[in-house]
């Protein structure tokens, strides 16, 4: 035998011995990279036999057969109709929406829905953070309505990069999921003339699960599946690679940022002195969530996002809503001073942690403060 012979007839019998060791055989759906492209094994390899893979339909909506859950409060009501005519053109046509006040409940009656979707609400408890309240929706009513569920906020809008699939193809192609995650294309922008044509991939996603095996929510970016198991990561695969994303508008223009801050009721590094913002704004300083802005609109761009529905959006309410807070002068200042912190951050981005492989908790702990960069801080906040 020669001596490639040799080591070739060497190297099959010692793999054949590590695959009957290990208790593994082969799989004919994956290539012969033994992986997807993305470092992982097998794992976004559908199970359905090449050949009988159905394609995609233009003509299909992306969502349909799939309800959505979404939250309103009314710092939403300026950008309501955007989200809602958004989801509609998907192929929407069933939007559960939670509401945790009377006034947010009678706002919803009189806001305009398009035809064909039909927006369900269910009024939430009050006292307790939105979060919580979220995890409290009764799902097993609601399981029956629609094969398919999407969780995802006002300011998340699903984004279809190609137009060949649908979610209900979807989870044919992978009959044993139960759940996918979309993850997050990040679209902040500050001028309302000059909204972003390109995002950049976030730290996180939303959920799309099948009705049937929702168990709970398990928090803002997960459901449990099963009610046996209380994982929310168990049955679930990432499907970015597929063309779906979740376009995330963390701030529809710089008023936006304002109104999440004041308005806030949630308990998270992002809003840690949402009590002291307008103390902080008096003084030139810039709350936590203002200097992520400038943190997000520092990132280079590169995938190309949903056009912004500004001839939706109702700026003049939105204003309406940033008066109860602050005066035009003060606004102004505070825009100049966001201006000035995110000059000075330009020049220490390179001393930040990169993004999205640290998460916006993480960053709101140690981004400095504006005082900071004036002085010529050299740390990093918190630390």
């Amino acid at each position: 035998m020669s001596l490639r012979g040799w080591l070739k007839h060497g190297l099959r019998h010692s793999l054949a011995k590590l695959l009957r060791y290990a208790g593994l055989t082969s799989d004919p759906c994956i290539a012969v990279d033994g992986g997807n492209g993305f470092g992982a094994q097998k794992l976004l390899r559908s199970s359905i036999p090449a050949g009988s893979q159905a394609q995609g339909q233009v003509s299909d909506g992306v969502l349909e057969d799939v309800q959505i859950i979404t939250r309103f409060c009314s710092i939403e009501a300026p950008y309501w109709s955007c989200f809602l005519q958004h989801y509609a053109s998907l192929g929407a046509s069933l939007v559960h929406v939670c509401v945790q006040s009377d006034a947010e409940l009678f706002q919803l009656e009189k806001s305009f829905c398009p035809q064909g979707l039909i927006c369900r609400v269910h009024r939430l408890m009050a006292d307790c953070t939105p979060a919580q309240a979220l995890k409290t929706l009764d799902l097993k009513a609601i399981s029956s309505s629609a094969s398919f569920t999407l969780l995802a906020d006002a300011d998340e809008y699903l984004s279809p990069l190609r137009n060949d699939l649908n979610i209900k193809q979807l989870f044919a192609l992978f009959p044993e999921t139960a759940q996918f995650y979309l993850p997050w294309l990040m679209a902040p922008f500050v001028d309302i003339n000059c909204p972003r044509r390109y995002g950049f991939w976030g730290h996180i996603g939303k959920p799309v699960i099948r009705s049937e095996r929702m168990a709970a929510i398990s928090f803002d970016h997960g459901f449990s599946v099963d009610h046996s198991d209380a994982n929310h990561r168990s049955h679930s695969l990432p499907v970015g690679l597929f063309g779906l994303a979740i376009t995330h508008y963390w701030s529809r223009g710089f008023r936006d940022c304002l109104l999440k801050t004041f308005f806030n009721k949630f308990t998270d590094a992002k809003s840690a002195d949402s009590r002291e913002a307008l103390i902080l704004i008096r003084r030139g300083e810039l709350p936590v969530r203002l200097r992520l802005l400038a943190f997000l609109m520092l990132q280079d761009d590169y995938v190309p996002v949903p056009e912004w529905q500004e001839d939706v959006t109702n700026r003049g309410l939105e204003e309406a809503l940033v008066r109860q807070f602050l005066s035009l002068e003060q606004e102004q200042y505070c825009r100049r001073r966001f201006n000035r912190y995110q000059e000075l951050l330009r020049d220490r981005l390179d001393h930040m942690p990169l993004y999205p492989a640290t998460s916006l908790l993480t960053m709101a702990k140690l981004l400095p403060t504006l005082f900071e960069l004036e002085s010529g801080f050299h740390g990093q906040s918190g630390h």
